[in-house]
């Protein structure tokens, strides 16, 4: 895809060098968290194999289901792991931590070698380390997708993320665990016990935000968020914001700060309704907001159009065509169906 001279990106650039390539920013966001250090690479390894135990044999499913239902858990099945979708670690984290007391019972039931793993105070301890950086991540994912997301908005989400991994590292370093609320929480439940074990594996976790932070700066770098202020703050961003070398766009910046009724529709549209509503009038400021909000960020919507396509044709259609099926299964307007009726319904005149 991403070829320097026979990918499809550089093929189209020979039809139109003015394509601008954007690698999908959840695709990143994905490669920059994907890379364990050996130490919590085994405790998730570890993790999956518990997992694995339980969830691949119908007996062990089934009376793990029944012991969940008997000490009246929340939840009675652990979830599959699956390295192919970015928001399975974090969810099978956090089911097994709130399922432990109940794993640890029934692995020792069954003399399982991972049963000692939920009393070891540093395993455990990893493990809800995991779970909070993990959840974080998948928090971020999933603000990251939706139909009116923009390289803009999404750039200054990555950024926050990148400024909140600084600021978890200097706060693990003085022991400040608030931030971890699975760890904090064990930490609390343990007291000196666990705190001293954290003494002990700080420097792995440490070292995991050291790369995170490398990763998301090499896979992420930061963007010139200077030369976006005018898109996203029109009213609040000075001429001066804006380059000089494009004929007419400070004028009509003027002209846009003195317009009343663009300000009021500033403050309740969303940016992209309100740039192609000013496009209309001023077609150079416009076209320059466009250039930065067009850009497609993420695949959000190509997989949206793909889920669409395998719940619309399926093996029980032979329908070769499903561009109509599909544009009404993708579109945010609601037919109404009344009115179609209407339109559509013809008496049967009497033989």
């Amino acid at each position: 895809m991403l070829g320097a001279r026979q990918g499809f990106t550089a093929r189209v650039k020979q039809v139109n060098p003015n394509v601008q390539v954007v690698h999908c920013l959840l695709h990143r966001e994905n490669l920059a968290a994907k890379h364990l250090s050996p130490d919590l690479s085994a405790v998730m390894q570890e993790v999956v194999d518990v997992v694995n135990f339980i969830k691949s044999s119908a007996v062990n499913s089934r009376l793990f289901e029944q012991m969940c239902v008997d000490h009246g858990s929340q939840f009675q099945h652990l979830l599959f792991y699956s390295s192919v979708r970015w928001l399975s670690r974090g969810k099978v984290l956090r089911r097994l931590l709130d399922l432990r007391t109940e794993l640890k019972v029934f692995l020792n039931e069954k003399v399982h070698r991972h049963a000692i793993r939920f009393e070891d105070k540093e395993w455990m301890l990893k493990v809800c380390y995991l779970n909070d950086i993990f959840t974080a991540l998948n928090d971020l994912n999933t603000s990251m997708q939706g139909r009116n997301q923009n390289i803009i908005s999404l750039s200054e989400k990555l950024s926050s993320f990148k400024e909140k991994l600084q600021l978890w590292k200097k706060k693990l370093e003085r022991d400040r665990t608030a931030v971890f609320p699975s760890m904090n929480e064990y930490l609390e439940e343990w007291n000196q016990i666990a705190i001293s074990r954290l003494d002990i594996i700080k420097p792995i976790l440490m070292d995991h935000l050291e790369n995170l932070i490398t990763e998301f700066d090499r896979y992420i770098p930061d963007r010139n968020e200077a030369s976006q202020w005018w898109v996203t703050n029109p009213f609040l961003a000075r001429v001066d914001n804006l380059p000089e070398d494009v004929a007419g766009l400070q004028e009509e910046f003027i002209d846009l700060h003195h317009d009343q009724f663009h300000r009021q529709l500033f403050s309740s549209a969303s940016l992209g309704e309100f740039w192609t509503s000013v496009k209309k009038e001023k077609p150079i400021i416009g076209n320059e907001a466009m250039a930065f909000l067009l850009p497609f960020a993420t695949t959000y919507l190509c997989e949206q159009g793909f889920s669409a396509l395998t719940v619309v044709k399926t093996k029980a259609r032979n329908r070769l065509d499903p561009g109509d099926d599909l544009r009404i299964a993708l579109s945010k307007i609601e037919p109404c169906i009344e009115n179609i009726m209407k339109e559509k319904f013809q008496f049967h005149q009497s033989h």
